[in-house]
């Protein structure tokens, strides 16, 4: 069927349809000037830990380097409290304008939802992935007294002595206590898990012989491998890392399935508008490359990570799913 315009109205509908097509881009238009002049005004990174720890340093000195290169204070607001729940929430709950940023990890979106029986927000869905700002290889510490020299070597007596070997980390759940659940489901080494309210608190155990290991994030332990009051066996990150580049990787000691790595990075509410997605990745991912901040993160043992949104997304979703497999092959119930 063909329906016929009067010639008389064909202006009148061209003109009323350039009206609406210039209106339906107006907003485009105001959001792609608002992403070119971010920001305007100082924003906020919420560091959901208390302060002084790895998360606080790390956060504060991305802040700094954003504040230096943008003009606009970036300032890092601890809010501490349920694991990094309150802070997460706090953002979560925030408007999408690109003024309040949470310095997110892998405990807090990808492990968190399984320990929790119901969060008060989704760490997948009801926040916005803006970038990654380094990988921090996990590490197996051992007492140095022990006479393992190899990874190889610890497994092999841990399959013939059935709970002699145990591990301490940062409790349930924690990125630690997942590393070596991780390593015992893919080896078959038996192990005992000794959780600590810290992975701090696990060292003078480690030490004195009461806990044969400890599972940890590369920052908090450095130091602590620097005094010589641990020795890392080996890290479970896809290579080796510049601080202890004589230490081999799971993979090199012939376990390849147990690379698990510590991210951390940046995430905004949900429905962040496009072009303020674009400007804070941009933003992250300059300051990633600058000299001073890389320096800075590679001597706490992270290794500076630019990417795009999209592939912070998959690696987020790619962690999530395969936490939620360790979690459930762990046992362990969301309290």
């Amino acid at each position: 069927m063909t329906y016929l315009i009067d010639p008389r109205r064909r202006t009148l509908l061209a003109a009323g349809g350039s009206a609406w097509v210039g209106s339906a881009f107006a907003p485009l238009a105001a959001l792609a000037q608002t992403a070119a002049t971010f920001p305007a005004k100082p924003i906020r990174l919420v560091i959901p830990f208390a302060a002084g720890g790895v998360s606080d340093i790390l956060g504060r000195a991305l802040a700094q380097r954003l504040t230096e290169l943008y003009g606009q204070p970036v300032v890092a607001e601890n809010r501490a409290g349920a694991g990094g729940a309150v802070g997460s929430e706090m953002v979560a709950n925030a408007p999408p304008d690109g003024y309040t940023l949470l310095l997110s990890s892998i405990s807090t979106i990808a492990i968190g939802p399984y320990l929790v029986k119901k969060l008060p927000y989704d760490t997948i869905n009801g926040l916005t992935p803006v970038g990654i700002v380094g990988f921090s290889p996990n590490v197996l510490a051992i007492n140095p007294a022990l006479p393992f020299k190899t990874l190889a070597e610890l497994l092999a007596f841990g399959k013939v002595n059935p709970g002699k070997l145990t591990f301490g980390s940062a409790g349930i759940g924690s990125i630690g206590h997942l590393s070596g659940e991780l390593l015992r489901s893919v080896t078959g080494a038996d192990m005992v898990h000794v959780p600590y309210k810290t992975s701090a608190a696990a060292y003078p155990d480690v030490m004195a012989g009461n806990v044969s290991m400890v599972f940890d994030t590369l920052p908090a332990a450095v130091n602590f491998i620097k005094a010589g009051k641990v020795r890392a066996l080996a890290v479970l990150s896809p290579r080796r890392t510049p601080l202890f580049p004589e230490v081999p990787t799971f993979a090199e000691a012939g376990v390849p399935e147990a690379t698990l790595s510590f991210w951390s990075g940046v995430h905004a509410p949900a429905n962040l508008p496009a072009p303020l997605l674009a400007r804070l990745s941009e933003m992250l991912n300059k300051a990633l490359t600058t000299p001073e901040l890389r320096e800075r993160l590679i001597e706490m043992g992270t290794d500076p990570t630019p990417v795009t949104p999209q592939q912070f997304s998959a690696q987020v979703r790619a962690d999530f799913e395969r936490i939620g497999k360790l979690v459930k092959a762990a046992g362990i119930v969301p309290e």
